[in-house]
């Protein structure tokens, strides 16, 4: 059974509980809902039970996150507060006594919560925390059946937490801190921050110095206009908290994406077995050219032929080697994906890639990869592996360093392209794809630009291998402007509207385009093409050799499965 990281959220939005879902087993709990506690008299009170969801098994579980704005307020319902089962003499209710008339659950939800992760010992939770103002909550138990019998205690919405709270202040101006990389992935969400509580850093006592200091557990990641904490790290053995300022539950979605992606997946791999790095690689999706066929013989020849199954190794050893460079381009970064880039060039056709310095001697940031087109002129590529989606600066640094070749060059003959490996932690297919906005790729096309992503050199390579484009067509895309498209030259034969026979027939209203036996039907699915032969033709249930317009249904050699779009070869392969 695979063992999906455990993730227990608290009053979260619907569609953070449904993005997390897709890869991992998430329980959707509370801390309480508000009750809302109408016609008590004077000298009367009423009786309540609490309303928190927290799992029985908390302390199995990896991650938590709460939501603390919480403003759900449900009515009283005296069948919700009474106990079913009694025994013995006492009977304990929360006492919500006039003039009070809304009942505040979430405090002693935390109370209990905390009680409750004690009990994990084996590492600690990763506390994923969206802020609120800190308050307190007084509580009075009482025995029904003897109210002499009561108990009172007074807790806050921070009570699971280490208390790190200030002074409660509204705001939205919010400011980074320069600390590092970390606090990029707050860049595309900064103005849409919210704080209702300030922090403080904690101190500890240093022996040496025989005085307080600050807790270097403790780090700020965020702050108001006025220097003070909204949001931090803390990291100590016994407690991992990442408290975060507020936002729109449709900003939570897109947030926690980046943060899991280029945070939680680097620094605490250990908590995602199923997200091991690269772990995709293994998937069928991805395996190296002839991978599949050379397992399957091996298989094959298991029990009977040791000495075949040896060379079937070395086969596989020595295939490995020969495409390796195709697997560094989804997971490469820095000088392994630049070579692997040059790699790919080389087999492209390009004869003469050359990996330039990053840096010149001057501090000037150069190109990667320098490519000599002869008469045509020079092709110079930036490459970048990247945990997320490329900024407007990365597309763009390319066109500042063509300007100079040019102005060196005496001439207009340099062709600038950018390519990026963007989200190179997960697999491609759950990557953005193209990882480039509108503005960006519109801003390519009028500055002269190329840009594309490792992704498409991926399925490139078996597009051209199975003969959907040529090497040489692909060189050329290469040198056009905005997003490089290498989508092959094919005819639109339209939607299928019916399948039959395990979908070994598909159904086309044909709108003026000729189709015969023995043509080639292509489809496409996550950017790699396939094509079928067609055997047979029928229209008005009776065979024809050929069909240009209205419904015909169209017999391949093997089914397919169900596809938006259809298309015909333009060329015949051999």
């Amino acid at each position: 059974m695979e063992n999906k990281t455990k993730i227990c959220c608290f009053d979260v939005d619907k569609r953070v509980i449904d993005f997390l879902s897709e890869d991992f087993d998430v329980y959707n709990g509370s801390l309480g809902k508000k009750i809302k506690v109408n016609n008590i008299e004077r000298r009367d009170k009423a009786f309540l039970l609490l309303n928190h969801d927290i799992p029985s098994n908390i302390h199995e579980y990896d991650i938590l996150i709460d939501d603390m704005r919480k403003s759900a307020i449900i009515p009283y319902i005296e069948n919700d507060h009474s106990r079913e089962c009694v025994t013995g003499k006492r009977a304990c209710y929360f006492a919500c006594q006039y003039p009070t008339n809304l009942f505040d659950p979430i405090p002693f939800g935390c109370y209990f919560l905390n009680g409750m992760l004690e009990n994990k010992k084996d590492r600690p939770i990763i506390k994923i925390i969206f802020q609120a103002a800190k308050y307190t909550s007084e509580y009075t138990i009482e025995n029904v059946a003897d109210y002499n019998d009561k108990d009172s205690g007074i807790h806050t919405n921070y009570n699971y937490l280490n208390d790190f709270t200030e002074a409660a202040i509204l705001g939205s101006k919010i400011k980074t801190i320069n600390i590092g990389n970390f606090l990029k992935i707050f860049d595309p969400f900064i103005n849409k921050l919210s704080y209702a509580q300030t922090f403080q850093i904690p101190t500890k006592w240093n022996s040496e110095q025989q005085c307080q200091i600050e807790d270097e557990r403790f780090i700020p990641l965020l702050i108001n206009q006025n220097g003070d904490i909204i949001s931090y790290l803390w990291w100590s053995d016994d407690d991992i908290t990442f408290m975060f300022p507020q936002m729109d539950d449709e900003t939570k979605v897109d947030f926690l994406k980046r943060f899991f992606n280029e945070v939680l997946y680097g620094l605490f791999s250990e908590y995602f077995p199923t997200i091991r790095a690269n772990s995709w690689i293994n998937n069928t999706n991805y395996y190296l050219p002839n991978y599949s066929t050379i397992l399957q013989k091996k298989e094959d020849n298991k029990l009977k032929f040791e000495t075949i199954e040896k060379q079937l190794d070395e086969e596989i050893f020595c295939n490995q080697k020969k495409y390796d460079f195709l697997h560094k381009i989804l997971i490469g970064t820095d000088t392994e994906l630049v070579n692997a880039i040059i790699d790919f060039l080389k087999w492209l056709g390009f004869e003469n890639p050359i990996a330039k310095d990053e840096i010149n001697d001057d501090g000037i940031l150069e190109e990667d990869i320098q490519v000599d087109l002869g008469e045509k002129g020079l092709l110079i590529v930036e490459v970048k592996g990247i945990g997320g989606t490329s900024k407007d600066a990365d597309c763009s640094q390319i066109n500042k360093i063509k300007l100079r070749r040019c102005e060196e060059r005496k001439k207009f003959d340099v062709y600038a392209l950018y390519i990026v490996n963007n989200e190179r932690h997960i697999e491609p297919l759950k990557r953005s794809i193209p990882p480039f906005n509108s503005t960006q790729i519109k801003d390519a096309q009028n500055e002269k630009r190329g840009m594309a992503y490792t992704w498409q050199f991926f399925n490139l390579f078996f597009n051209i291998e199975n003969g959907f484009i040529t090497k040489d067509e692909a060189r050329e895309k290469l040198l056009m402007f905005g997003l490089i498209d290498f989508t092959p030259d094919l005819i639109d034969l339209g939607e299928p509207y019916r399948y039959c026979q395990d979908n070994k027939i598909i159904c086309i209203e044909l709108n003026n385009v000729e189709v015969k036996e023995g043509d080639l039907l292509v489809h496409q699915i996550d950017g790699r093409y396939y094509r079928q032969r067609i055997i047979n033709l029928k229209q008005n249930k009776e065979k024809v050799f050929k069909a240009k317009n209205g419904k015909t249904g169209i017999e391949l050699e093997n089914p397919i499965p169900k596809i938006k779009q259809a298309y015909l070869m333009t060329t015949t392969i051999l």
